[in-house]
């Protein structure tokens, strides 16, 4: 086969690879637009997430907020009853022995029906007090009056004092530290109060009720046992706040005033100012916060008592400011997130796998295409080479065959494998006698073993030899006449293999 034939042969079918290229130019992009979306929906299913998070809290919130609007209703009630008391009324316009002795009994049975009232005070024109029944543990006492304490510096004294008849003041938050049995404990307090008048007009100091927010502690507690992951705070007016952690919620419950919420969480608290109510992701985690209101907080009053003909307390509130927050620390928020990466990217890895195994088959189903196409356009072209082969070696047995020159074909290992007639006729061999004989048996006995020593050098490195002077040879015939003879060595290569074309010219002619 020449270098032609084999130029006329399709491409190799190993060298035609998968191709790696088309498939990359085609899964990146994709790759990009899918992880790209997966990365949107991460940030939208997060935002979802917080606003479950936020509608959660604020439900929690209202609920605290409740108790407080509860607390707060109840106690303007009850100081409107005191006002319209006859026993008031008799203590304010004669406060005898006896008088202020029916006070007492009118404070300390208001008292016992509500656990949540700490103390029940009337403090005169002057800041002085005249009546207080106070708590201790379950115990309601009146104090004697010889422990009676003068009460003019105090702020809400002054902001009750200078309210106009019927108008209600609620204080701020206060958080009182207390000893009990358990150890020290917070009490939140919060003060209601109202001026008082004989029957004169004259001013007659104001009444006040102290009142322990129990049910915003309880709540507290219940918050955090419900939502373990979340801090709630009740906070005052002075930055101060009042929280239950999870540890505290577990054990026996003693709240414990965190300290000042501008000090801690500065960004927090800036936050929380502008805002009456909201939320916001801060470096310190995810912050959730209402506002009380104190018109919103007694209209639930209002609207109770307006069918009843009363006239509606004016409320002064400017001391009045308690929110409620609730704290998630960061780490939920990280855990969050990364629940919703990890789910979302996991689907789009899972997508993207899915569209490279299916690219992966597509296109190695094109190549075994493309490999089956070069198969059989290889087979095809071998065939003609094939038959081009045969046409070839026809032609070349013929024009040996009609050669006058003996000819024979010899292999490697000295075999004639082909032959003309014009050799066989000199040798005395009949048609296709020759083929298979070693071709040191046409030499004389003697020159044998030197022959096949001789032809194996050739082979190392074969070379045309022409017809000429010293190569004369002897020939033996088949029927054992020795005839001189001129031989010619022609090498070539057969499928790979080394064959002579051997030319022989007998001299005795």
């Amino acid at each position: 086969m020449t270098a032609k034939d084999n130029h006329e042969l399709p491409g190799n079918v190993q060298s035609v690879h998968f191709p790696l290229r088309q498939f990359l130019l085609l899964c990146i992009p994709v790759a990009v637009a899918i992880y790209a979306t997966a990365f949107v929906f991460t940030d939208m299913r997060f935002t979802a997430q917080l606003d479950r998070i936020v509608a959660a809290e604020r439900t929690h919130l209202n609920q605290l907020g409740g108790y407080v609007a509860a607390d707060v209703s109840t106690s303007l009630v009850h100081l409107r009853a005191l006002t319209q008391d006859a026993a008031v009324a008799q203590a304010l316009a004669s406060p005898t022995p006896g008088a202020l002795q029916e006070l007492r009994s009118v404070f300390m049975t208001m008292a016992k029906r509500n656990p949540n009232y700490q103390k029940i005070r009337w403090i005169d024109e002057t800041g002085a007090e005249r009546v207080r029944v106070t708590r201790q543990q379950d115990r309601i006492i009146a104090v004697d009056e010889v422990q009676l304490q003068d009460k003019s510096d105090q702020y809400y004294f002054a902001a009750a004092r200078n309210l106009l008849a019927g108008e209600v003041y609620i204080s701020h938050l206060d958080l009182k530290m207390e000893n009990s049995q358990t150890g020290i404990r917070v009490r939140p307090i919060l003060r209601v109060a109202t001026p008082v008048q004989d029957s004169d007009g004259h001013h007659r100091g104001i009444l006040v009720i102290n009142i322990a927010m129990s049910h915003m502690v309880d709540a507290l507690r219940s918050a955090s046992e419900m939502s373990p992951d979340t801090d709630y705070a009740l906070i005052n007016r002075d930055g101060y706040w009042l929280t239950v952690s999870v540890e505290q919620a577990r054990k026996a419950f003693q709240p414990e005033p965190d300290g000042r919420i501008d000090q801690e969480h500065p960004a927090a608290w800036a936050k929380i100012l502008t805002k009456y109510t909201g939320s916001a992701e801060l470096e310190d985690g995810f912050w959730i916060w209402q506002r009380l209101a104190a018109e919103d907080v007694v209209r639930r009053v209002v609207f109770t008592e307006a069918g009843s003909g009363l006239e509606l307390p004016v409320i002064n509130h400017s001391d009045f400011s308690l929110m409620l927050a609730a704290h998630k620390p960061e780490q939920v928020l990280a855990e969050l997130r990364s629940e919703s990466r990890v789910s979302i990217m996991l689907y789009a890895t899972l997508l993207m796998a899915a569209f490279a195994w299916a690219l992966l088959l597509l296109l190695r189903g094109q190549l075994s295409d493309k490999r089956a196409e070069i198969q059989v356009a290889y087979a095809m072209a071998h065939a003609r080479q094939m038959e081009r082969l045969k046409e070839l070696e026809e032609r070349f047995h013929l024009v040996v065959e009609a050669s006058g020159v003996g000819m024979v074909v010899v292999d490697e290992e000295g075999v004639i494998q082909m032959s003309n007639s014009s050799a066989e006729s000199m040798l005395g061999y009949a048609r296709g006698e020759l083929q298979g004989l070693s071709v040191d048996s046409l030499l004389p006995p003697v020159q044998r073993s030197q022959h096949a020593r001789l032809r194996a050098g050739y082979l190392k490195h074969p070379e045309v030899r022409k017809m000429g002077a010293g190569r004369k040879l002897e020939a033996i015939t088949a029927d054992g006449r020795r005839i001189p003879v001129e031989v010619g060595l022609n090498p070539y290569l057969d499928h790979g293999k080394h064959v002579v074309l051997a030319s022989i010219i007998d001299l005795s002619k």
